[in-house]
């Protein structure tokens, strides 16, 4: 069936709270060029139609010029509603986590339904119910750093600057931190752009910092495997407690000046020769090596770790 897009009006609890200009110009150019694939549903409504689901392309059929388009026109309850309108937006994986969370709860508060009957009524998965409820418990500014991944899964999410993944919160949430140690970690993974796995090794790094001001010092080092390495800071606390001199701060006058020392500088040099030159030409080497002969270097690699951590703690001595 055909109506007029004059006939058609928005819902009054349209789920969709955040929009893309640049998604919305691309859907309008494709639109142009391809029509409507899928049609958007709408229920009578005082002799005109509302909007079920396809807020967006209805937006985009606009932009386009479209005058009329195919619709599926169904009397359907403000229930189902909101469960048709979050499962067809959901299963094209273009909406934003907070408004998914939102939907969730308004269902939740309309129908009295828990999260597992909701997940019974095949509304979402319960495990994914519960991740994105979850986002409701986080503070504001955390809530306004989410968004949805582009593409890629926990490791190689493609994320827009600034922003976090539902899966960096899951992974800060399940580290244990309290409330004011998740919010710093949330907000350096978006500064520094890190994936999930990385915030979570952030996230345990400062949860074993054997003190407030060394759960700071973490937070302000950028991100390293080397520095952010849970394991290794556990390790050094049972020697060090909150005394470790790797939690000192630094004069950044002082340590400029220290590296035109020419016993200073011929390290550096040396350690930058490493790193820059003859690291990269080894990891590509690596792809090659045998199971049994990547293990080993493995082995000595963590070894060569060992030795310079001794070193360190000599000189810090």
């Amino acid at each position: 069936m055909k109506i007029k897009l004059s006939d058609i009006k928005p819902s009054p609890r349209a789920i969709r709270k955040t929009w893309s200009e640049e998604g919305l110009d691309e859907l309008a150019q494709s639109i142009k060029e391809h029509g409507v694939i899928v049609p958007i549903k709408v229920r009578p409504s005082n002799g005109k139609y509302e909007l079920v689901y396809g807020h967006r392309r209805v937006k985009a059929m606009r932009r386009a010029g479209v005058q009329e388009t195919d619709v599926i026109v169904e009397g359907v309850s403000d229930t189902k509603v909101l469960v048709e309108a979050l499962i067809e937006n959901v299963q094209r994986e273009d909406m934003e986590p907070l408004d998914i969370a939102g939907t969730l709860f308004a269902i939740q508060e309309e129908t009295g339904w828990s999260q597992t009957e909701m997940a019974k009524r095949g509304i979402l998965p319960g495990r994914t119910i519960s991740r994105y409820m979850a986002l409701l418990r986080e503070s504001s500014s955390v809530q306004n750093l989410v968004t949805r991944a582009e593409q890629g899964g926990v490791s190689t999410a493609r994320i827009p600057k600034g922003k976090v993944t539902i899966s960096h919160i899951d992974e800060v949430r399940e580290s244990g931190l309290e409330e004011k140690y998740r919010t710093a970690v949330i907000r350096k993974a978006a500064k520094e752009g890190l994936t999930a796995d990385q915030t979570r090794r952030v996230a345990d790094s400062v949860g074993v910092a054997p003190s407030d001001q060394a759960k700071r010092k973490v937070l302000e080092w950028e991100y390293s495997p080397t520095l952010h390495d849970p394991e290794r800071l556990r390790e050094r606390a049972k020697t060090h407690g909150a005394h470790d001199a790797m939690y000192r701060e630094r004069a950044p006058k002082a340590d400029s000046d220290w590296r035109d020392v020419p016993e200073v500088k011929a390290v550096i040099d040396a350690i930058r020769e490493i790193h820059r030159e003859f690291l990269p030409t080894w990891q590509k080497s690596g792809v090659k090596m045998s199971p049994e002969a990547k293990r080993f270097i493995a082995r000595l690699v963590h070894n060569l770790a060992k030795d310079l951590e001794v070193w360190a703690t000599r000189l810090e001595g």
